[in-house]
């Protein structure tokens, strides 16, 4: 019994005593405590009502007494047409200028009928806006249904192919690609780095003649290189599977990666490149203050939730976040990217984008050169 104890003390004060092993043990549900406390937050904004949203809505053919409860709600702005203005209000419902159209029948009955009367509902499901006031104008309106009148709400989804794919796309895409950019260079930059510290070859290489910003610049380039490889294979997939995963599980959605631009594709590489420069470089640092490759790993890991914080806090809040987002390394990426697949991204935002991932790599890079100036670093000591 006494020789378990000692051997048990002796474990704790290894483990307690080492500040960088007591850290990664402690990193990760400091880093869960805060994204999930952040994403709880904003989640919650998204999908609790505001109060001080109003809604647009077109009507043709409104029953006073509907337009009534309408009103009552101080949330549905009516807007009463004409029949010959039908077609060109279902065009302002596509270009979002107008969140709804509601054509009634000419008379709707009181009196309950055999045949239900249908009212034909226009609504855009790639506007969130335009989604809310089809629901509650459609609860609102439904009410009248249990005690007077037999009818039905026949709704119309406006929206486009082309709409369609951007809101899919940029729902799915940068969370994935960022996700396989970074699972590239965490399967190559732990083991250049620190396996070679490991194993004593990286000592070997730098009493070379050769400078150790040169050193660093060369492996953060190799690695990015080869990382981009990885991502660009595992983008190739996603892109050409998609839609026939979408229409194997039933959804009746085209969606095409032809409905993008070449000039798309080339600020989405631009973009993927200097992302990955980013992640390599800061996992290149990460890499150098370990011991080990295990110990590099356990740094390099909690990155994850980070970047998955990123990519989820983009899709809530894509439209709420201004423009300090694109000044923000793998954050910046993530929105960018969201922003090419919906067809939304402007000049500055990709010029931005891409400038600050180069500047902070360049910095990073610097960095690890003057940690491989470090004979306490690159000894693990």
């Amino acid at each position: 019994m006494k020789t378990i104890l000692t051997i048990l003390k002796k474990e704790f004060v290894r483990i307690f005593k080492d500040r960088r092993l007591l850290l990664s043990l402690l990193l990760p549900g400091i880093l869960i405590y805060c994204i999930y406390s952040l994403l709880g937050g904003a989640i919650g904004n998204i999908v609790s009502p505001s109060e001080n949203d109003t809604y647009t809505v077109a009507f043709l053919n409104l029953p006073d007494s509907i337009g009534d409860s309408l009103n009552e709600t101080g949330k549905i702005e009516t807007k009463r047409i004409s029949a010959d203005q039908t077609e060109e209000t279902k065009a302002q419902v596509e270009s979002g200028k107008i969140d709804a159209l509601f054509v009634f029948p000419e008379v709707l009955g009181d009196e309950p009928t055999d045949t239900p009367q249908q009212i034909l509902a226009f609504y855009s499901s790639v506007d969130t806006k335009s989604a809310a006031a089809f629901s509650l104008v459609s609860d609102i309106v439904s009410q009248r249904q249990i005690v007077k009148t037999n009818f039905s709400i026949a709704g119309e989804d406006v929206a486009s192919e082309k709409d369609l794919t951007a809101m899919m796309f940029s729902m799915i895409m940068p969370m994935l690609l960022i996700t396989f950019l970074f699972a590239g260079c965490m399967s190559l930059v732990p083991e250049s780095i620190a396996g070679e510290k490991e194993r004593g070859v990286f000592a070997t290489m730098l009493v070379t003649p050769v400078k150790r910003s040169h050193i660093a610049l060369g492996k953060i380039l190799a690695l990015s290189a080869a990382a981009l490889v990885s991502g660009a294979c595992s983008f190739l997939g996603l892109i050409l599977s998609l839609p026939k995963m979408l229409e194997g599980s039933g959804e009746s959605l085209h969606l095409s990666a032809a409905a993008y631009p070449v000039s798309s594709y080339a600020a989405l590489f631009l973009v993927i490149v200097s992302t990955v420069l980013f992640i390599t470089a800061i996992m290149s640092v990460c890499s150098a203050f370990a011991k080990s490759v295990k110990e590099a790993n356990s740094y390099v890991g909690p990155m994850m939730l980070i970047v998955m914080m990123a990519a989820v806090l983009n899709i809530f809040l894509s439209d709420k976040i201004g423009p300090w987002a694109y000044f923000i390394p793998l954050f910046n990426s993530v929105k960018v990217m969201g922003d090419v697949f919906s067809f939304t991204a402007k000049t500055w935002q990709i010029a931005a984008t891409i400038v600050s991932n180069v500047c902070f790599s360049a910095l990073l890079a610097f960095a690890l050169a003057k940690m491989f100036d470090s004979e306490k670093i690159i000894s693990g000591s």
